[in-house]
């Protein structure tokens, strides 16, 4: 529930003339309808696939719940872009897009996360219950990763500004679309630089070159089993060399690729004059959003559904705690010309995703070698 914020010095902005839009309210409208429609259009492609896949000549239900679990996704994304859309046609228009906005004091926010133990327990059930998993997983998905993310931003930014309702959706959307695209490009363009440099250390050993070429000519002459193809990976995928080289990517690269693009929102509102309570409260905006793509996206399969998305908690926890910090510290560095306290938080935020992302790998490391046992 929102409120107006009574005497603000921003609540009422000057009238904007018809057709003196600025730039930002122009680029927010285009984005976003641009990125409406490629994501409805993925949810109606995957949709399609999903009719297809389910038929016995193509393989019946098995491949089914993924498209139609990634088809929710799309469809509540596209949901949320939906009042960025409205509000900056709004702007565009010369209306303005309502007053400022901030989350009511009243506390029935609070009891949104009580719902989640029994979307928890209705999806655990549904992911084993075949034909109905296509119907009732995907919308539970989406509420369990929703739920616990709104919950979080309401104690993030309770009482704080959130500037008018084009902006806050702006800088929302923008964690949940932009961010993301630019973040991806980034770790693309890393991996492509780390597969080069692991090329170059390959040819310049010649027995990890003819132990590789043993290892590609048992698997491909053989055909052996999963477990199989595990076993003689293992020596490579448990090496210190490789999980060094894994820790580094998702522990350091990634980190500091999302801590500086995830309040993109923020950062495209300088010289806006922010507050720093405004600058805490947008970056928990964008890193809610950027929290509910990461958590759509990694949530599509029906296979143990319940243990990933109470994973995805603790991960839309860190995602947000570390881009407010930044939001915060951005504004900061702008009023102020705090640029150290800048460099030293973002230093800190990439320290904290660093260490979790780790701790993440060392699991999954070590359920691999406990599965070898």
């Amino acid at each position: 529930m929102t409120q107006p914020i009574p005497g603000d010095s921003q609540s009422a902005p000057a009238p904007m003339k018809r057709g003196a839009a600025d730039w930002l309210s122009v680029a927010q409208f285009a984005l976003s309808l641009i990125a409406l429609c490629l994501i409805w259009g993925m949810a109606l492609l995957a949709v399609s696939f999903a009719f297809l896949q389910s038929s016995a000549a193509f393989g019946g239900l098995a491949g089914s719940l993924p498209l139609l679990m990634t088809a929710a996704s799309a469809l509540i994304g596209g949901i949320l872009l939906l009042p960025s859309v409205v509000t900056s046609l709004q702007r565009i228009a010369g209306r303005h897009p309502g007053s400022l906005v901030r989350f009511s004091h009243r506390r029935w926010p609070s009891l949104l996360i009580f719902a989640l133990p029994v979307v928890l327990l209705l999806g655990n059930i549904a992911a084993d219950q075949g034909r109905l998993a296509l119907l009732f997983l995907p919308p539970l998905n989406v509420l369990a990763v929703l739920l616990p993310v709104v919950w979080l931003l309401y104690l993030a930014v309770r009482g704080l500004p959130l500037g008018t309702q084009q902006r806050a959706w702006g800088i929302f959307d923008s964690g949940l679309v932009l961010g993301p695209t630019l973040i991806i490009l980034a770790e693309i363009f890393a991996a492509l630089v780390m597969l080069i440099a692991g090329v170059l250390y390959i040819t310049q050993n010649p027995q990890l070159i003819q132990d590789l070429s043993n290892l590609s000519q048992e698997l491909t002459t053989t055909m052996p089993s999963t477990d199989r193809v595990v076993r003689l990976m293992a020596p490579y995928l448990t090496s210190p060399l490789t999980i060094a080289a894994v820790i580094g990517f998702f522990s350091l690269i990634v980190p500091l690729a999302e801590e500086a693009l995830k309040p993109i929102g923020v950062w495209l509102l300088a010289g806006r004059k922010l507050s720093p309570a405004a600058g805490f409260a947008g970056g928990a905006l964008s890193g809610a959003g950027f929290a509910i793509f990461e958590s759509l996206t990694a949530s599509t399969s029906g296979e143990q559904w319940t243990m990933l998305v109470v994973g995805r908690i603790g991960t839309a926890v860190v995602h947000i705690l570390t881009t407010a910090l930044m939001g915060l510290a951005i504004v900061n560095a702008w009023n102020r010309r705090r640029y150290l306290r800048l460099a030293a938080t973002y230093l800190g935020v990439v320290l904290l995703h660093g260490a979790w992302n780790a701790l993440s790998i060392l699991y999954a490391i070590d359920g691999m070698l406990t599965g070898l046992d």
